[in-house]
């Protein structure tokens, strides 16, 4: 087993370590749940063959793969990549969360689903911006119903889960699906769809800091032939928080209508509103000079009750699908997406002694104008073809996706106060001021990138499958008011290459190469830009699909190479210059693409009805990170992101019971990490593994009515969801909480 040893810190927080060799032992029990699953399987198949006589029945597998209804943690077709496919067709690790996970486990933003994905971390730079990491790498952009949307820091509003049918995380390089990027993850929200059929939910939820929570949601065909079909979904959600003074009103409309405007061709148009205000956190809690923690109460609030960081997000979605001759299927989908600030204002700390730690100064910043607008649209035929007597398929598309980004204007640093973090009050220690916004507006910037793409899956033999393709990719950003610093990349090619081998009926083994690049804004002594950054993704592993797709599971191996980083090119003088001695950098050395990341480990997934009535969604990881070439000497043999602990496994399974307790289901999970420290300016703090355990109890009453309890941090375990040793960036985990939702469905 690789091991990597953690500096000392001064911050020690340990509940109980998290053993390596527990770690182990689930990892090497996976080819054993494998091996054990398949004799089952072929065991019974055995039983049935001495009784019945064999008959080989051949068909082709058409499961949608909607996950609503279908009361699974197991899906068994995913739509991530440019068209639907098998999990076990996918030579990658993919997690779904699933609607009923959703629901069992009460998910209700991406945040919540993501905190709960196997090989996905999450960061906070602050209360409301959020990110995403895997493989030591950030999730930099997202998918809507298949079409990419960049995910924007202060403006970008979590998404509600009442409007999605699942959530599919694809981990690793993805540049087929996106061009540009990190080498981490993918992932894509499917929103809900009509039905055909007539049916109507509502969900009251009252839980914890005065939560309040409520949704509704109503479908069906809006005409006698069902040939139009409409939904809708609303949700008011309001909410405090367990730091004083903090809150968060959201409210959500999403509206869709499919039309099925002949036989073979449909079209779906969808508006989706999403509206936040909250009061928002700019830091949280500080720590000790020395990089200790300061064990300041938990429902500490550096901020105020006026804080405001309110915003709206919009998009407005159509998608065209036409069904050929031969199963061959063209989709043409189109989103325009709205991202605004309404209003900002914020109180910011910062230290105001350098011998008492609670003394700090606090000003007040306001700023206007944050404005996103993105256009997305994709083209996509696929279909089978034959060559050689069998049967092949064949993906070719093309993409663009255009981003302008205005940026804020406002003041900051106003107001200025020094007072004892000890002794605050948000409610009456800083009372608001009235501050003046400049006139002008931000800088706008524009990122077009476009693609063309296309993907084959050949048939080998029965079992043997060969996957290979490549992209086509432009990008460019302009500055208008800024041309110097305008750049683009052409027809930048990102190869993918992949296999999948049926060991038996239930398993498959694959392995896979693919690439990914992100552009850099850096020149070298030449004013040329330097190549972006190309990340390299290799990955091998086991799949299984068991009790006819009710049971999935995986192992997956993987090791990530990001190469061509900007480093600063030292052999160039500094202040850096071109041939003409005119000046490029004015303080630092020109720049080269030397620098180099790798991240490597494995990870181990089951998802589905282990036994009838028993659902488990579980997930063990274990990765490694490092730089191996860094601009900064200091960084290399360092992990890229020491924080993100080791291992970790996030566990949730329920059990239906029968008779006499018949309508209740019991669940219960855990999300169990090690230990991780973070050192900056010479300054090390560290945590020590601990676990979270949470707790659900659903009780059917009747068709139309059931009951949930769900108890999240039951054992109100005390740790730092995110911590440092110097700033304001101590953030609690939540402590015990409780909700009780009622479900009503027609």
């Amino acid at each position: 087993m690789l091991s990597h040893r953690a500096p000392r810190g001064p911050v020690s927080r340990s509940a109980f370590r998290v053993r390596p060799l527990v770690h182990a032992a689930l990892l090497c029990s996976a080819p054993v749940l494998f091996a054990t699953l398949n004799a089952h399987a072929q065991t019974a198949a055995s039983t049935d063959d001495s009784a019945l006589p064999n008959i080989t029945v051949k068909a082709e597998r058409n499961e949608s793969a909607t996950t609503e209804q279908s009361r699974s943690f197991a899906a068994k077709k995913v739509t991530v990549g440019k068209a639907a496919q098998e999990l076990r067709d996918i030579p990658q690790a993919v997690t779904v969360v699933t609607r009923e996970l959703l629901d069992q486990r009460l998910l209700l933003d991406l945040t919540d689903v993501l905190q709960n994905t196997t090989g996905v971390t999450v960061d906070y730079t602050d209360s409301e911006r959020v990110t995403y990491w895997s493989r030591g790498y950030q999730i930099d952009a997202m998918q809507i119903d298949g079409l990419t949307i960049n995910q924007f820091g202060s403006i970008f509003v979590q998404p509600d889960t009442a409007v999605l049918d699942r959530v599919e995380v694809l981990r690793g390089a993805t540049g087929m699906l996106r061009g540009s990027g990190n080498p981490s993850a993918t992932v894509n929200m499917v929103r809900k769809r009509p039905t055909a059929e007539f049916q109507a939910s509502a969900e009251l939820t009252r839980g914890s800091w005065d939560r309040y929570r409520a949704v509704g949601d109503i479908s069906g065909a809006l005409n006698q032939a069902g040939t139009v079909r409409g939904r809708l979904v609303a949700v008011s959600d309001k909410k405090a928080f367990f730091q004083k003074a903090r809150q968060e009103n959201r409210q959500v409309f999403y509206g869709v209508l499919e039309a099925d405007l002949t036989a073979q061709t449909k079209l779906t148009a969808s508006l989706q509103h999403t509206d936040l205000n909250a009061t928002g956190a700019w830091g949280n809690l500080p720590a000790n000079f020395d990089g200790s923690t300061l064990n300041l109460p938990r429902d500490t609030y550096l901020g105020s009750d006026w804080n405001k960081w309110n915003r709206y997000n919009q998009q407005a979605f159509v998608e065209l699908e036409q069904r050929l001759g031969n199963e061959w299927n063209v989709k043409l989908s189109s989103a325009y997406t709205k991202m605004r600030m309404k209003d900002f204002t914020q109180s910011y700390f910062t230290r105001a002694s350098t011998t008492n730690p609670y003394l700090f100064s606090v000003t007040t910043a306001s700023y206007a104008g944050d404005a996103i607008d993105q256009r997305a649209t994709n083209l996509t035929a696929n279909g089978p073809f034959r060559l050689f007597g069998r049967k092949h398929e064949l993906v070719v598309g093309a993409e663009s996706v255009i981003s302008k980004n205005v940026g804020t204007v406002g003041v900051g640093s106003q107001n200025a106060q020094t007072i004892d973090i000890r002794n605050w009050n948000p409610y009456t220690s800083y009372p608001e001021v009235s501050l003046t916004l400049p006139t002008t507006t931000g800088a706008p910037t524009y990122i077009r990138q476009q693609g063309a793409y296309a993907t084959t899956r050949l048939s080998i033999t029965d079992p043997l499958n060969l996957l290979f393709g490549a992209r086509m990719s432009w990008w460019e950003t302009e500055l208008p008011r800024s041309p110097l610093s305008n750049y683009s990349v052409d027809r930048e090619i990102t190869p993918y290459v992949g296999v999948t081998y049926d060991v038996t009926k239930e398993i498959s083994a694959y392995a896979s190469f693919t690439k990914i690049f992100t552009p850099q804004n850096y020149m070298n002594a030449n004013r040329e830009v330097i190549a972006p950054i190309r990340g390299n993704d290799v990955a091998a592993g086991l799949k299984g699909a068991f009790f006819d797709g009710k049971l999935n599971a995986s192992l997956a191996l993987f090791r990530i190479e990001n190469i061509g980083k900007a480093t600063a090119d030292t052999s160039t003088t500094n202040p850096c210059v071109d041939s003409e001695g005119k000046p490029i950098y004015p303080a630092s050395y020109c720049y080269m693409a030397d620098g180099k990341t790798r991240s490597q480990g494995f990870e181990a997934e089951l998802s589905g009805e282990v036994l009838p009535g028993w659902q488990v969604m579980g997930g063990y990881t274990n990765t490694r990170t490092q730089y191996v070439k860094d601009s900064s000497a200091s960084n290399v043999g360092q992990p890229l992101r020491s924080n993100d602990p080791r291992h970790v496994v996030k566990l949730f399974s329920s059990y239906r019971l029968n008779g006499a307790l018949q309508g209740l289901t019991v669940g219960g999970g855990a999300q169990i990490q090690s230990g991780s420290y973070v050192t900056t300016t010479g300054l090390t703090a560290r945590q020590g593994g601990y676990g979270v355990y949470n707790a659900m109890l659903n009780y059917r009453l009747n068709k139309t009515y059931s009951v949930q309890f769900n108890a999240n941090n039951v054992f109100d375990k005390v740790y730092y969801k995110k911590y440092a040793p110097t700033g304001i960036g101590n953030y609690y985990g939540d402590p015990r909480n409780v909700l009780l939702t009622l479900r009503a469905a027609f």
